[in-house]
């Protein structure tokens, strides 16, 4: 039996505003995901069918309605949701397609219809799609469902005893009344006067931008600029995505003119207790790029997403509203969004069956120009740029991924920094 007071709770930060951008724009794919799983080995699909439905009940946030109370938003976890089984689709049916066909209807969140999926059998195993409200589902969530759903498929076809118990999700945590006041206060300093990066020609709102068809290109970091990357990242005391955002952002500099503006960044702030739950576990953080021509521009991209960091406790919405208190018609505060994927993508066995996460992009606009890099392997980086066809971006993206290896290369190739003496 579903405990009452457990079954409804306050929505966290990112809910709300996923649940907002779905007021906005109902339907919209840009408040969507959809992912990837390979499937190699035998298909069984009855087992299939049930271990997708052990996954829902494992996961709250797969079964949680959002519904308003007052100035509330509240979420409301379903104890016994419908079991759906997976579309079949035909062999061989891509990413794309089952995107089309996985988004044709729009999810109802306020009744907990927040993810469906599908599967595409074939002589080696299967193609295994799901599509998530966002409401529901982060990037990391991708990895985090495949692994459960490789346990429950172990189960139901005899390869393992039992599967990962239900998940209990906790309330959202907010920052003590002191610590609220001062993230307050470092963000008010921090991004004090910074300007909108500069539109290029007509102006989107975020509805505009949530109806958006996307365009988009690929990019792959070969190999030896993989390798490049990591050692001059341990040179500069950085990360990778340090490095990489760096070079994003002189590529939006070099292309707008700007000097002084905010990148969008997603980080997991999953705890020590729901680093295995799926749901949507992230806030965006503003990271203020700004004298992006100088010799020390590592140092100071890192410095600012340190600080970031370091102060991402304060939920995103709030940090709009103290730093841009009135609306614009614009996104607030930024326009660009980075992402960086850099988890491991691990093979999960299921008996004779193995299951993997395969790297997908983002199906809609949630920036007027988003860019999202993930790791493949220890030496291979992908990356994906987008932006709505209907905005200044969209033939702009050959020129920005010029821009933006032309950058990267330079970083890669700048004389190493002497260690101090």
């Amino acid at each position: 039996m579903t405990d009452p007071q457990h079954s409804w709770q306050q929505a966290s930060s990112p809910e709300r505003q996923f649940w907002f951008a779905e007021q906005i724009a109902p339907g919209s794919r840009a408040n969507c995901a959809v992912g990837h799983i390979r499937m190699d080995g035998p298909l069984n699909l009855p087992a299939l069918t049930a271990a997708t439905h052990t996954v829902v009940l494992r996961h709250e946030a797969l079964r949680t309605a959002f519904v308003q109370n007052g100035r509330e938003l509240r979420r409301h976890v379903l104890a016994a949701p419908p079991v759906r089984p997976p579309v079949v689709l035909p062999a061989g049916t891509g990413f794309a397609q089952a995107a089309e066909l996985l988004l044709a209807n729009r999810f109802d969140i306020g009744a907990g219809d927040v993810h469906r999926t599908a599967v595409a059998p074939d002589e080696d195993g299967a193609a295994f799609f799901l599509a998530v409200h966002h409401v529901a589902f982060d990037g990391l969530s991708h990895e985090i469902y495949t692994q459960d759903l490789a346990r429950a498929y172990a189960c139901e076809t005899g390869a393992a005893d039992r599967a990962a118990p239900p998940v209990r999700r906790s309330a959202p945590v907010s920052p003590d009344a002191a610590r609220h006041a001062e993230l307050r206060a470092h963000w008010l300093q921090a991004l004090a006067d910074v300007p909108d990066l500069p539109a290029g020609g007509r102006d989107m709102s975020q509805r505009d931008l949530a109806r958006a068809t996307v365009a988009e290109r690929r990019t792959v970091l070969s190999a030896a600029t993989v390798a490049a990357l990591r050692e001059r990242a341990r040179q500069h005391a950085v990360s990778a995505f340090g490095l990489v955002l760096a070079a994003y952002g002189q590529a939006l500099s070099e292309l707008t003119g700007a000097d002084d503006f905010c990148v969008g960044t997603p980080v997991s702030v999953r705890s020590a207790g729901d680093e295995d739950e799926v749901g949507c576990v992230l806030n965006t953080v503003p990271v203020r790029l700004r004298g992006l021509a100088g010799p020390d521009v590592i140092e100071r991209v890192w410095a600012a997403v340190v600080d970031g960091l370091v102060n991402l406790d304060l939920p995103c919405d709030e940090i709009i509203r103290v730093c841009r208190p009135h609306r614009t018609r614009r996104m607030p505060l930024f326009q660009a969004l980075f992402a960086f994927q850099s988890w491991p993508r691990t093979v999960h066995s299921a008996g004779a069956a193995r299951f993997r996460t395969v790297p997908v992009q983002p199906v809609g606009s949630q920036a007027e120009i988003q860019m999202q890099v993930h790791e493949t392997g220890e030496d291979t980086f992908e990356g994906v740029l987008q932006a709505p066809e209907s905005g200044s971006w969209a033939d702009r993206l050959d020129a920005f991924l010029r821009s933006f290896h032309h950058h990267l290369d330079l970083l890669l190739t700048e004389p190493p920094k002497e260690s101090p003496r």
